[in-house]
Parts: structure tokens; sequence; C-alpha cells
């Protein structure tokens, strides 16, 4: 298939909701609309007087559908794109049979978008459904008072261990296999440390306050008990007095022992997560996690006896090898465990991820019917949904949505998706957001993204931070 953009620079939206009807297929993009012949879409504008005709043609599978809208040529772009958008989208959806429940937004961060609208613009303009609507505005209702409360010149920090002890199938992260990184380990860690304290430095020098602190990866708990402890001293270097929420992802089940989670609590984090992804052992071997359900339970219950009083249970939708009854056995599991927070995720296949190569992608067709299922039971057990994300070729289009008991929501998750608040990160792969106090503002350092190149180009990385003065000053 060849979709083809003539005449117009709106390539960045159309292709990706092109995508949102086909992932992952491969298609072929071209600008000149004499391409299209065989199997193409052509998305094209042309100018009819005082009149921008604005057209949308698939021809595919002897199928012939297209659409047109003609609007006043000084209408601005952004709301041509939009009109371009719907026609693609009615196309597609009559081709396919399909119909989108997030319409034609293929955003990160559909909250932000659709708490400025009512009801009827999102489900008339964008074609979002009733519930994906209602599920957003949810959720903006139950952000609100915090974003009141988020301290001025406030900012978290992010800590990133890219190591697992092997990697899934549907991994798309800065990660590696401590196996293969294990001859540079101690390297990295005294390198973060750097880091770290060269950051504290730097937010001493601005006045910026500590709100939140999360370490993540990979798995944090790749490392031994030991090395977490080299590592979380390093946070003697901040002012740690206004500290709401310290999150470790300790993640996979078979990194967690009672020493790992001991050096946590003595860290002072109150917030952990226990990750499964699916509670069915068959499809954890399927996805490549050498650990069973019995293991998660036994690494809960561990957690909860070393004091943790917050911890988050991670699941996906539409895995390999699943299908909603396994889905629903998973869910309910892990309610009946009662985490303060669960997050659930739609599979994504990503380039990066070995699953996106194989040749048998059987990724399960249900995941709108799993996702469905976990708002209903969630919110029945008392849990009510904080925020949420979009990713790119995601099972049956769906989302990324994190759920909390009260008053247990998780600050970090909420301020980088919104984009809320000031993110300093260090380590391989992570990526700083300056965001000014009106939010007018934002401005993204990213660090080297593997591990060899943060250790390699160092210094390169340590200049780079003297952009977080330019931005504030």
């Amino acid at each position: 298939m060849t979709l083809i953009f003539s005449d117009h620079k709106f390539q960045y939206e159309i292709e990706r909701l092109f995508r949102a009807f086909f992932p992952p297929i491969k298609i072929a993009l071209s600008t000149d609309k004499a391409d299209a012949e065989g199997e193409y879409c052509l998305t094209q504008r042309s100018f009819d007087g005082s009149e921008a005709v604005l057209s949308v043609r698939l021809c595919a599978d002897v199928k012939d559908i297209s659409r047109e809208q003609r609007v006043p040529s000084d209408t601005p772009e952004k709301e041509q794109e939009r009109v371009m958008s719907v026609l693609l989208y009615k196309v597609l959806s009559e081709y396919t049979g399909v119909e989108i429940p997030w319409g034609i937004l293929t955003g990160v961060r559909p909250v932000k978008v659709l708490s400025k609208l009512s009801d009827s613009e999102a489900q008339e303009k964008l074609l979002v459904s009733s519930e994906k609507t209602a599920l957003a505005k949810a959720i903006d209702r139950v952000q609100q008072p915090m974003i009141a409360a988020i301290p001025k010149n406030s900012f978290s920090l992010y800590v990133s261990i890219p190591f697992c002890p092997t990697r899934c199938s549907y991994c798309s992260f800065v990660s590696h296999s401590v196996d293969k990184a294990a001859a540079r380990m101690e390297e990295y860690i005294d390198r973060l440390i750097e880091e770290m304290k060269q950051t504290a430095d730097i937010a001493k020098q601005l006045s910026l306050r500590l709100d939140t602190i999360y370490f993540g990866g990979g798995t944090p708990t790749t490392l031994s008990a030991e090395q977490l402890k080299r590592l979380f001293s390093a946070l003697d270097s901040f002012d740690r007095s206004y500290v709401r929420e310290f999150t470790v992802e300790a993640g996979r089940p078979d990194t967690i022992t009672r020493e790992k989670l001991a050096a946590i609590k003595e860290a002072g984090a109150d917030r952990i997560s226990v990750n499964p992804q699916t509670m069915r052992d068959s499809v954890l071997d399927a996805i490549g996690r050498r650990h069973t359900a019995a293991q998660t339970e036994e690494a809960y219950a561990l957690a909860r006896e070393v004091g943790f009083k917050c911890i988050n249970m991670d699941l996906i939708a539409g895995l390999p090898t699943d299908d909603t009854e396994g889905f629903r056995y998973s869910l309910d599991r892990v309610i009946e465990l009662r985490p303060e927070n669960v997050t659930v995720h739609s599979l994504s296949l990503k380039r990066a991820a070995t699953l996106f190569h194989e040749q048998d992608r059987k990724t399960h067709g249900g995941a709108a019917e799993m996702i469905d299922y976990t708002h209903k039971s969630l919110q029945n057990a008392g849990y009510s949904p904080y925020y949420l994300y979009r990713q790119k070729n995601t099972a049956d289009n769906q989302e990324n949505t994190g759920y909390a008991l009260p008053d247990t929501e998780s600050l970090y998750n909420m301020f980088i998706m919104e984009e809320l608040q000031t993110i300093l990160a260090v380590g391989a792969g992570a990526s700083t957001k300056l965001v000014d106090t009106d939010g007018a503002r934002i401005k993204r350092l990213c660090n080297h993204k593997f591990p060899y190149e943060y250790l390699d180009r160092f210094n390169d990385m340590k200049m780079q931070k003297n952009e977080i003065f330019d931005f504030f000053v």
C-alpha cells in the first residue's frame, strides 16, 4: 500500500491516523500523485477559486472509496488538517469495517485535548467515542486538585536503570540483559552517581525544590542490594525535605529479594511496582518473561511484609497467546491482591521490539474487550482512573491507563504524562523535560540512548546539562 500526500503538509497526522487502522503493516510514502497506481491511498489538496478542495481516495482489494470536502481557502491550516483527517477516517472505516474509539486523535495525551472540549465537540469534530470522552474527562476531574497543589519551582527526579534479567519480546525500551551489561555495570553506577550529584548542584543553584523521585528502567532491582544502596546514597546530595513521593520500579518478580526491598525501604521509597504483565504462566513463557505467576504473588507478599503501603501492578492487554478469558483471570487475580495502583497497558508493537520482527505476529484482536472489562472491573472494585496516555501501533487502538484507590495516585506519573512539572532525568536513555511555571514553554534534553554511549560520551552529556540554566535564567 502506498500512502500519498499531494499538495499539503499534513503528513505527520495523516500517516499516524492511517497506521492506526493497519498496525504494523509496511507502507510506502510518497508526495507524488503519479504514484497513485496499484493499491494506494491518495490524500490531496487543490484549490478552486476561493475554496480549498480536500479529498481522500483509497483503491485496494477491488474497492475504490473516496471522500471530498470544500472549505474556504483562508481556513487555518490546523482546521484543514482536521477536515482531511475526518475524511481519511471515514474512508478507512468504510474500507475496514472498523471504528476507532479515539477517532482522529493520534496524540500521546488525549486528556489534555478533550478536557477543553464539550462532549459534542469531541464526538463531532474529532470522532472520539462517548466512552473515551467520558474516560478522559473523569481523569481530568481527578487531576485538577493535584494540579492545583503542585509547588512552585518544583521538579521531579527520574533515574534510569536500563538493565533487565532478560528482554521481553514486546519491549522497545532502552534495556539490556544484565549478562551483556555486567562488564560495565559498576562503571555505569559510578557515572550515574556523578550525574545525580551534578543535577543536585544545578537544582540548588536554581532554587528548584525536589517534589517526587522515580527510579525506573529497565528493572532497577536487576542491581544487587549493595549496588542499590550505593546508588540511593547519591540522593543525599539533594534537599529531600519537601519530597512527597518516592517510587522504585521493582518490576520483574524474579529480581525481587527481601534484601533489595529492605534497601529500597531504608532509602525512603514509599511506592514500588511489582509487575506481572499477566498472571498466566503460558503467556509469560510466550513473551520471554522467566518467572511464574506464583513468583509474582510471592514477591507481592514479601513487599507487604517489608512494609510497603503503596504498590503498583502492571498488566498488558493483547499479549500474544492471551485471550479475553485469560486476561480477565489476570485482572481478577490482581484485584484480589488489592494493590493500591493498577496500570493496564495495551500492547504496542514497536520496531525496536523483538515481537515486531517476528513473522508470526499473532497479537489478539480482543484488546478492546479487555480494556472495557478493565474499566468496569476496577471501578467496581473502588479504583479510579487518574492518568492516561497512548502509543503508536497499539492493539485495537486502545490506551494505557493508571487506576488508583483513593488518595494513592502517583504524582510523578501524572506530572510527566500531562507535562505539568519539570523532570530532571539522569542515566542512559533518560529525557529531561523542562517546563516553565505556566506551562507555555517545554524543552527536552536527551541523554545518550544506550549505556555504552552514555559511558563513552559522558562528558559531552554533562556539558549539555548547562542548558538547564539557559532555560530558567
